[in-house]
């Protein structure tokens, strides 16, 4: 007689992190628990965040900042375009129950500590410019805040010491760009409150200083064609804003940039277009006229430091 144990729906399974539960399950939000379950769902292959964002009727933005937030946990490490466990998490042996294995302490980010829903409510019921900027925030995000959101605000405001109009001002901004979440708020709180913003002048600058970043990252995504590549990166803002509001280049010369970088290097990349801006810059050229004297001089020169751009450069940054 053959036997068999049918499991079901249990035959497929798949394994989750403890510490998901552990740790997280309190603070993490239906988002960032429905991205972490959808990666380890399909740990073997590869998406884009659009494909995400389609899977999960989830903001692009949003699954880059809910992947973010496992990352800053500790629970995912970023290794260029792949996800990883942290270094020393301990390999499943499939054929075997291994003995729990202890991990060594991983770093995380250093972050104020958000209260407790108890000490939270404490807190707001006792603290009238508390209960009336929870309501300010209840109105802007055009919806009640849960007990987790609530200690948010109470940490931004109580540990943080942000002032309740600069909260104000950054829920709102949060909200502009389409990050109006709680974690994305929360972590532009807690930077806003380490890069010492603490007026109304000085957030109105900081958001001024970030608009323009988005601004010439747009401007920048939109002559290379880029689309659905989910949020820029700290370096690329850094890129835009060199390439336009330094270097003043036109979108006619960075289109110049971005082909002379695929015909050279035969793939795109940021810091290759840099170098062959850096070389124009440097070299005063600024229109696209210019580019093709300065390749004739190179050629009756013979001198391949005076390119407008070389297969070296692409060497440099590899």
């Amino acid at each position: 007689m053959a036997i068999s144990i049918n499991l079901g729906k249990w035959g497929s399974v798949f394994p989750v992190p403890a510490c998901i539960v552990d740790e997280s399950i309190k603070i993490a939000s239906e988002q960032q628990l429905k991205v972490i379950l959808f990666l380890l769902r399909n740990c073997n292959n590869s998406y884009t965040y659009e494909e995400i964002s389609n899977a999960l009727s989830i903001h692009e933005s949003d699954v880059k900042d809910c992947i973010d937030f496992w990352i800053d946990r500790g629970v995912l490490c970023e290794n260029g375009n792949t996800l990883t466990p942290p270094q020393g998490t301990a390999e499943v042996n499939e054929s075997t129950t291994a003995e729990p294995v202890k991990t060594p302490a991983r770093h995380t980010p250093t972050r104020a500590t958000k209260p407790d829903i108890v000490t939270a409510a404490q807190k707001v019921s006792a603290d009238e410019t508390l209960q009336a900027l929870l309501a300010e925030v209840e109105i802007a995000l055009s919806k009640p805040l849960s007990s987790g959101d609530t200690a948010t605000i109470v940490m931004l405001y109580d540990t943080c010491g942000l002032l309740p109009e600069v909260i104000i001002m950054l829920v709102n901004y949060c909200i502009s760009i389409n990050k109006g979440n709680m974690y994305a708020i929360e972590k532009m709180g807690v930077k806003w409150a380490d890069e010492g913003v603490d007026s109304i002048e000085t957030a109105e600058n900081k958001i001024a200083y970030n608009t323009r970043l988005n601004k010439n990252w747009k401007k920048v995504s939109g002559v290379f064609g880029l689309s659905n590549v989910g949020s820029p990166t700290k370096k690329q803002l850094e890129f835009a804003y060199r390439w336009v509001e330094e270097w003043h280049f036109s979108d006619e010369m960075l289109r110049a940039a971005y082909e002379a970088c695929i015909d050279s290097a035969g793939k795109f990349s940021m810091s290759y277009i840099n170098k062959i801006l850096q070389r124009w810059n440097n070299a005063g050229i600024y229109v696209t006229e210019d580019i093709e004297k300065l390749g004739k001089k190179t050629v009756n020169n013979k001198k391949s430091s005076d390119a407008s751009y070389d297969i070296e450069a692409l060497e440099e940054i590899q």
